[in-house]
């Protein structure tokens, strides 16, 4: 029984010889990998993706991928001397790792003997030539994703036929008064930060607020009349089918191609595996290394906004859409209509999240409220003429919330007029108003299934934005845009909204020891966890003051009470994170020419893990390892690219265990 168990065993290796070493081969090869993989995590965290440091911990699949299937361009190697943290000096990498291959410099040298003498001939070739081709890139993606969507042409079809009606309306209920312009001398409204402590005598009251813009009687009538039409023909509901599940969007183009990069490669390396949809505007601002290589790889995709919004294989002459002239702040609203996701949340692309926003869209206050919107600095501006326009009424009689940005908390009031005087109180105290602050729109959260026809509307107030609705909003103040767009159309229809209690913190650092702030950006609060630390807040008040076990035991069941909501959200907007820029321009060195931390040592507290060190270790990842070819970067020398990048990143890492 033996030696016949034996004869089939070698009668089988003789058979099966090669698919038995190769069995036994890839074997070792994953075991190896495994073991590789776990010995890299961290001994208390085997689940986060980052750590307190900020290191990227590849998932399984990822190091077995990266091992099997290296990228196609060589990792730069780092050179690791000792660094002084206040050491201005080039380190470079080490000598050939960095350097172009002499093949892109023969391709250069071939490039430049084709070019033809006459600059301007050239240029215009090349832009020609540059369009066509993109055309052709994103003609390709688009039956690409087609093919792997069944479904696709005929939701983009509806869409074509949607969207068209839509703008028939905006077409129709185009204001018959030219630009609104004007004010009775040359003083603007004082553009004042919102601070609830401040000894400040101006009370941005409606008589106040009604020094500034004016309208005319013909002006008011004509406004009253478009704004009634486009309320009362927008509809309510989009066709079923042509929105679906959840997702982020993004507005690119042009140098916000490579922030929007580095935000998507942030929200992946923070767990986040919501679908992303980045629209570029203008067809010459379409890059086929990031829409055709990069993005797909991130579970993101590029999509022309042109070919969202109307046929491109149809003459379109006809159509309502191309009435308009989109630009500028048009585009958040409009991508935010022609994305296929039913909830969004749209994110400026210098706007990083710190952890994933992926929970925000399961759980309130985006459940029960349908749309989330986060404060700015400033006191609400808006003139008393929009609220006459939309058909508002603002109560005489009674105040709906005042908010206290230093406890971050809105408090109802119901104060009838015989007890006030109504030139002491904010316009935007009273009920009815669209409250303050302003909005902040680096990131906004909605659903279009409860919101869509208050999307319409924001969108409406942004295509006639410059020239009509902007003044209301602002009056001429500094900062006028789409930002108080989304919550005027939903106060104005009548539709619950949450805007974030928690008031912004500036992020940034001083040059200069004991000088002035520099702020670099600014951190916006999780809606959830913000909606928990109200609720919680309460019912720690109903607990007796004399009862202090009770509220000690509270207080340790629910930490969110004693720390308050995490940063959800870093808009980077000042400077933004260009690594060459911020060299040339010399933001990231103090007055003497030492390196310095942008949003200040107290990050790392602040966030949970090195924020700053882990975006520039995402610079170094896109850049000088999977090589993008961007537009933005296309005059720098990669290597001199690279040292940079790498010099700060060890600047960075020395500077790590300075909290303060």
């Amino acid at each position: 029984m033996f030696q016949q168990l034996t004869y089939r065993l070698r009668l089988f290796r003789r058979r099966h010889k090669y698919i038995f070493i190769n069995s036994i081969f890839l074997s070792v090869i994953i075991i190896f990998l495994i073991y590789s993989y776990w010995s890299n995590l961290p001994a208390e965290d085997n689940s986060a993706i980052i750590n307190e440091k900020g290191t990227y911990h590849r998932s399984l699949w990822e190091s077995i991928t990266m091992a099997l299937f290296p990228p196609k361009t060589k990792p730069f190697e780092e050179k690791k001397p000792q660094v002084n943290p206040n050491n201005n000096q080039e380190v470079g990498v080490e000598s050939g790792a960095s350097e172009i291959s002499q093949h892109k410099q023969q391709q250069q040298q071939q490039q430049h003997a084709k070019e033809p003498t006459t600059k301007t001939s050239s240029k215009s070739l090349v832009s020609d030539e540059a369009y066509q081709l993109n055309l052709k890139l994103i003609n390709e993606q688009q039956e690409k994703y087609n093919r792997l969507h069944p479904f696709e042409q005929k939701r983009l079809q509806q869409g074509y036929e949607f969207f068209d009606n839509i703008f028939k309306i905006f077409y129709q209920a185009k204001p018959s008064v030219s630009q609104l312009n004007t004010y009775p001398s040359k003083k603007r409204i004082y553009h004042a930060r919102f601070d609830s402590l401040a000894d400040d005598d101006t009370i941005f009251s409606e008589k106040y607020l009604s020094q500034f813009l004016q309208l005319s009687n013909e002006e008011l009538a004509a406004m009253k009349k478009s704004h009634k039409y486009v309320v009362e023909n927008l509809p309510e509901d989009a066709p079923d089918g042509l929105y679906k599940k959840n997702g982020i969007v993004y507005v690119a183009g042009g140098s916000f191609n490579w922030l929007t990069l580095l935000s998507i490669k942030s929200l992946r390396a923070v767990g986040c595996h919501l679908p992303i949809e980045v629209f570029i505007p203008k067809i010459e601002e379409y890059e086929s290394d990031l829409c055709n290589r990069i993005l797909p790889e991130l579970d993101a995709r590029c999509i022309y906004m042109k070919n969202q919004l109307m046929n491109p294989n149809k003459d379109n002459s006809d159509s309502f859409a191309n009435k308009f002239e989109f630009k500028g702040y048009q585009y958040k609203a409009l991508a935010i209509l022609l994305s296929s996701f039913e909830n969004v949340l749209l994110l400026d692309s210098d706007n990083i999240p710190a952890h994933s926003p992926e929970e925000l869209f399961e759980n309130d206050p985006f459940k029960s409220y349908g749309l989330v919107v986060w404060p700015d600095y400033w006191k609400r501006a808006t003139s008393p003429y929009y609220y006459n326009i939309a058909d508002i009424d603002v109560s005489e009689k009674y105040l709906g919330s005042k908010y206290n940005e230093v406890e971050g908390q809105y408090t109802d009031l119901s104060v009838e007029k015989g007890s006030v005087e109504l030139d002491k109180i904010p316009l935007h105290q009273r009920l009815g108003s669209i409250p303050d602050p302003t909005s902040e729109s680096g990131q906004l959260l909605i659903s279009k299934k409860t919101h869509l026809k208050p999307l319409l509307l924001a969108l409406y107030y942004n295509l006639y934005g410059p020239s009509h609705y902007y003044p209301l909003f602002s009056q001429g103040s500094d900062g006028e845009g789409d930002k108080e767009t989304f919550l005027a159309a939903t106060v104005t229809l009548g539709k619950r909204y949450y805007q974030v209690a928690k008031f912004l913190v500036s992020l940034g650092h001083f040059k200069v020891p004991g000088g002035d702030f520099e702020g670099c950006g600014m951190g916006q609060f999780d809606p959830q966890q913000d909606l928990e630390y109200i609720k919680l807040r309460e019912q720690y008040a109903k607990i007796p003051e004399k009862d202090k076990e009770k509220q000690h035991k509270f207080k340790l069941q629910h930490q969110v009470l004693e720390k308050g909501p995490e940063i959800l959200f870093v808009h980077a907007n000042f400077p933004k994170l260009n690594p060459w820029k911020l060299k040339q321009e010399k933001k990231i060195f103090d007055a003497k020419g030492n390196r310095v931390r942008l949003y200040g040592p107290g990050m790392i507290k602040r966030i949970g893990y090195d924020f700053e060190w882990f975006q520039w270790e995402g610079m170094k990842y896109l850049l000088c390892i999977y090589d993008v070819n961007l537009q933005i970067f296309q005059d720098v020398k990669k290597s001199d690219l690279c040292d940079e990048i790498l010099e700060h990143l060890r600047f960075l890492e020395s500077t790590q265990n300075i909290t303060d």
